[in-house]
């Protein structure tokens, strides 16, 4: 488990070509605001030694639709801004094949606390935090990991060495047979296909929410100039074939 609990138009039109014609529809990728950024730090999303900043990351609005088949455009993320382009085209094409997101807001909404995002059953990116039980830094502190639908999607803790799943309302999905809507299985080649190839339903303490990209290539990411990561991530993906 990875928390301690806690396209401008012109963007849009210019992925369409390679993407379903829904991207068309999705909102906006723009710069984090001096506004957001400092709700961010009020909302323990982002600490004083985050190992990125502001200016790094990108805010992705998005829409897409719920359990009951109903569109929402109030869809937000926050990402590494070399990964924008391909996070608003993964949910472009989950909004276009139907796939059901419960909500996503911004971690702001729930001050960090991932606990409760999870049981609220939040689909999230960016938060500044280790992986639970370790001193690493997680990837969601990079803005570089996605969780999508924690309910549909469980994950394992291990707590004084037994596992135990969280949410508790996600036992119902404990058993991954057969598929049913907002499970992650029927996303993971289209996260895979934008870049995002490391889905924690292949850990040994499944995570099965859990969409990132390879630490290898994040590293290689923040050593670049922002607009030379976002072509070099655009490569990976459907951005740039």
């Amino acid at each position: 488990m990875i928390a301690p609990r806690a396209i401008s138009r012109a963007l849009v039109l210019a992925l369409a070509p390679a993407l379903s014609p829904v991207v068309a529809h999705a909102d906006s990728i723009t710069p984090i605001s001096s506004a957001l950024c400092a709700d961010m730090k009020a909302h323990r999303v982002m600490g004083a030694n985050a190992p990125v900043g502001c200016e790094r990351l990108a805010l992705v609005r998005f829409t897409y639709v719920d359990f009951a088949g109903r569109e929402h455009g109030d869809g937000e993320l926050v990402v590494l801004d070399a990964l924008a382009d391909q996070a608003a085209a993964i949910f472009a094409e989950l909004k276009a094949r139907r796939f059901p997101i419960a909500r996503a807001r911004l971690m702001n909404a729930y001050n960090g606390d991932d606990d409760a995002s999870i049981e609220a059953n939040n689909t999230s990116a960016f938060n500044d935090r280790r992986v639970v039980g370790t001193n690493s830094v997680s990837m969601h502190a990079y803005g570089a990991a996605i969780d999508i639908n924690p309910v549909q999607n469980p994950s394992y803790d291990r707590v004084d060495g037994v596992r135990v799943l969280v949410p508790k309302a996600g036992a119902p999905y404990a058993k991954r047979t057969p598929l049913r809507p907002g499970m992650a299985e029927s996303a993971t080649q289209i996260f895979a296909a934008h870049g995002f190839t490391v889905w924690g339903g292949r850990f040994r303490d499944a995570d099965y929410q859990h969409f990132t990209i390879e630490r290898a290539l994040l590293q290689q990411l923040l050593r670049l100039p922002p607009a030379e990561a976002r072509t070099m991530f655009n490569a990976q993906g459907r951005g740039k074939r």
